[in-house]
């Protein structure tokens, strides 16, 4: 199978780290976005337009991409109609979510990640245009790239520790034709970085989709 991996905002490859060997069998690309493009980037399509640019050539099995990335990957797809059989979004908000879902790492997960984590953000973060970051604050729906494409859509999140809290999907504000196309899954212990704090069941997870047809 091949496949694409799109890290988010502020983050690196060093995000697949805990999960890499699983996927071992496939084609797998983890993108990186150059300096020069996030500097230069006033929108995500400005980035989009770089990856589809650079590996749209191709046809892809599916695309797996966290927060911002996983707005790219939608994109990839939807305005940009590249070829992908899954989209899979990790912790990407299409529009303002609720605050269930604003947050990093599990509190007991932030004396072992924490640090690690909020110097790769810091490291990262001063290489995106304040406009593209703004595009990911305040009043924003990419929702229609959901409805715009033909691939089959997944989205994954952390659970927050609270595995049975019945308003998880209400609290990402999304409308019920975007709802119908997403397949969810949640992955228990971890918030925005499942990849870090739960990786065996973020992988579970994925195979899982991946065996989908």
């Amino acid at each position: 199978m091949r496949g694409l991996f799109l890290y988010g905002l502020g983050c690196t490859n060093e995000i697949w780290k805990e999960i890499e060997n699983e996927f071992l069998n496939m084609d797998i690309t983890y993108i990186e976005y150059p300096h020069e493009i996030r500097k230069e980037a006033k929108s995500i399509s400005d980035i989009t337009h770089w990856v589809f640019d650079k590996y749209g050539h191709q046809d892809y099995d599916f695309i797996v991409g966290h927060s911002l990335g996983g707005i790219i990957a939608l994109e990839l797809v939807s305005k940009f109609q590249m070829k992908s059989d899954k989209v899979i979004f990790i912790e990407s908000n299409l529009k303002p979510a609720g605050a269930f879902y604003r947050n990093l790492l599990m509190p007991k997960n932030m004396e072992e990640y924490g640090e690690k984590v909020t110097k790769m953000i810091k490291r990262e973060i001063v290489y995106y245009t304040s406009s593209l970051i703004e595009s990911l604050q305040g009043d924003f729906d990419y929702s229609g790239y959901v409805k715009d494409t033909e691939s089959k859509i997944f989205g994954i999140y952390g659970d927050r520790g609270v595995n049975n809290y019945t308003n998880r999907i209400i609290d990402l504000k999304l409308d019920d034709e975007t709802l119908s196309r997403i397949k969810f899954y949640f992955i228990e212990e971890s918030c925005h970085m499942p990849m870090i704090e739960n990786p065996s069941d973020l992988c579970l997870s994925i195979k899982d989709i991946l065996s989908e047809t």
